[in-house]
């Protein structure tokens, strides 16, 4: 309820509705010269809004972690906007492609920076991300967080920037790291990965993730820090190759 919400000793509320609205229309007729003609902006929000009040559009979203509560327009605009700037990088059809991807990241202190580059630029419509640790002083040589998220699982910390990014992508998390016991749910469960980012430190890990991404034909991506090395092990197309290439 978010009235209720709004409630909640010492919330942070940000309705930016009117901004997005902006830049919605914006987006949507990009001859306009709106610095010009600023007025323009309230006749093509009233033409989008087809009578409706503001009040009645978008999505509240709540973040319990810090005590805020944001209102954002609906996904299919949110959508719109947020990949904006992605075009003509990414073509609108690769888009739509990518945005039913489903990508698999073990290890998230290399691969905190892999999985919010991609939430940023929305090449996937679900993420998985495992991992067992906590994050420690140490680990910010590598991963951009702040000093107050000392102690907090390193995929939960993850998962709460993508949400802050992009509150319509989809998450899980697997806290315990991958498992024998979870490993098929990580690769499989409500659809099969296409493609796997691996950059945990265990090498028991390394071996056992491939061996299931060779049998279920998904390729690996690794990036190891030593001379910035990508590594790429395509078993979607040679299901034959040895994993870490027989090495």
């Amino acid at each position: 309820d978010v009235e209720k919400i709004k409630k909640i000793p010492g919330i942070q509320i940000f309705d930016t509705i009117e901004n997005q609205l902006q830049e919605l229309v914006k987006c949507r007729n990009p001859k306009v010269k709106f610095k010009e003609n600023p007025e323009i902006y309230q006749h093509l929000i009233e033409d989008y809004l087809q009578g409706r009040s503001k009040n009645d559009i978008g999505n509240w979203v709540f973040y319990p972690w810090n005590n805020t509560l944001i209102r954002l327009l609906d996904e299919p605009e949110f959508v719109e906007i947020r990949t904006n700037r992605n075009k003509y990088k990414i073509t609108e059809a690769e888009q739509t492609l990518l945005s039913n991807k489903i990508v698999g990241v073990i290890g998230l202190s290399v691969g905190q920076t892999v999985a919010i580059t991609m939430a940023m630029e929305r090449v996937f419509g679900e993420i998985r991300l495992a991992d067992f640790d906590e994050i420690d002083l140490s680990n910010l040589n590598r991963v951009r967080t702040n000093l107050s998220n000392i102690g907090i699982n390193k995929a939960v910390l993850v998962a709460r920037e993508i949400a802050e990014i992009d509150p319509y992508l989809k998450v899980n998390v697997f806290e315990s790291g991958i498992t024998e016991e979870n490993i098929n749910s990580f690769f499989t469960e409500n659809g099969k990965l296409d493609a796997l980012v691996e950059e945990c430190d265990g090498l028991d890990i390394k071996i056992i993730a491939r061996q299931k991404a060779k049998a279920l034909g998904i390729p690996v991506v690794m990036e190891t820090n030593d001379r910035a090395m990508l590594d790429i092990e395509r078993f979607d197309r040679e299901p034959d190759r040895p994993i870490l290439h027989g090495l």
